[in-house]
């Protein structure tokens, strides 16, 4: 059976990663060990699809320097297919500082570079990369403005839509968030959209039922260690998280989401695809770096099979 195409709409950004024991505190100075990883939601993503067997396309926008060059490499070399880049002239690339500590927890910090000139016109240049019955994935790295732009295309051109909300900002309008079919954020930025705390199945239920009040069809709360919550307007579940030896949490959103696009590109019901998402997920954290940390199609199976043996006996 053929994969439905998929295309990803995001930041691609240079990672400068600093390896630490602990996350500094305020004022504090701390030495450790810097590395340089490909990353940007977006690309991270649509590199996630592309591990997994897929043929991703990705709208994202680099600089015509020497990052924009290491993160085109990357995305080829992963199998993402690239004639919707957008390469801007006198431009920066995106960056991104990210301290890593040795529990796995992060801080980030984003320079967009020439992400933040994705205007609604480049937008709509795009669209003729988007076949029928895709599944097109977006996240809110990308200007407010292009993100309307790219919503209001949905009923023209007959795609699904999973939007991951983040980094969360205000703005996105009704008519916007009614286009969604998926959202997909963490905690954290759920709390941000809802205002509810989610420290209970409860609490993750009610914070649910306040996405869908937004407009989207359906939400899908990731929550770390405890899984994810799944509802829509007929059924709710939870898909128990993996356990694993966390070594860099900084991908697992991004892998989730490109491991969950990639399952319903490949007609899984939602149940599954959200536990083969988990599943990838689970391998990218238990790595360092943001996309060479994500898992091959194989690596996936692999793990699957083994938790369900376990579960077996």
């Amino acid at each position: 059976m053929r994969s439905a195409p998929i295309v990803f709409f995001g930041t691609t950004n240079l990672d400068l990663c600093f390896n630490v024991e602990r996350l500094p505190t305020p004022g504090e100075s701390l030495i450790g060990s810097l590395v340089r990883h490909p990353g940007g939601k977006g690309a991270n993503q649509a590199v996630a699809a592309a591990r997994l067997g897929l043929k991703p396309k990705l709208f994202t926008r680099l600089g015509d320097d020497e990052a924009g060059r290491v993160l085109m490499h990357s995305l080829t070399s992963a199998g993402v297919i690239t004639e919707a880049v957008q390469i801007a002239k006198g431009e920066g690339s995106g960056s991104a500082l990210v301290m890593v500590g040795d529990d796995g927890g992060n801080m980030i910090v984003i320079d967009p570079g020439a992400n933040a000139n994705v205007t609604p016109e480049l937008i709509d240049e795009a669209k003729a990369h988007i076949e029928p019955n895709s599944i097109v994935v977006a996240e809110m790295g990308l200007p407010i403005a292009a993100l309307e732009q790219l919503f209001s295309l949905k009923e023209q051109l007959g795609f699904r839509l999973i939007f991951n909300p983040a980094p969360v900002r205000a703005g996105l309008s009704r008519a916007a968030w009614s286009a969604v079919d998926f959202v997909t954020p963490n905690e954290s930025e759920a709390y941000e959209l809802t205002g509810i705390e989610i420290d209970s199945q409860e609490a993750a239920a009610q914070a649910a039922k306040a996405l869908l009040a937004l407009g989207p069809k359906a939400a899908l709360i990731t929550l770390g260690e405890r899984g994810a919550f799944y509802a829509d307007g007929t059924q709710t579940f939870v898909v128990p998280a993996f356990p694993v030896v966390v070594v860099d949490t900084t991908a697992a959103g991004d892998a989730f989401n490109g491991g969950f696009a990639a399952a319903l590109a490949r007609g899984v019901p939602v149940r599954e695809a959200v536990r083969q998402a988990m599943a990838v997920a689970a391998l990218c954290v238990t790595r360092r770096g943001a996309q060479p940390s994500m898992p091959t199609a194989a690596e996936v199976d692999e793990f699957l099979n083994h938790k369900t043996l376990l579960e077996i006996r």
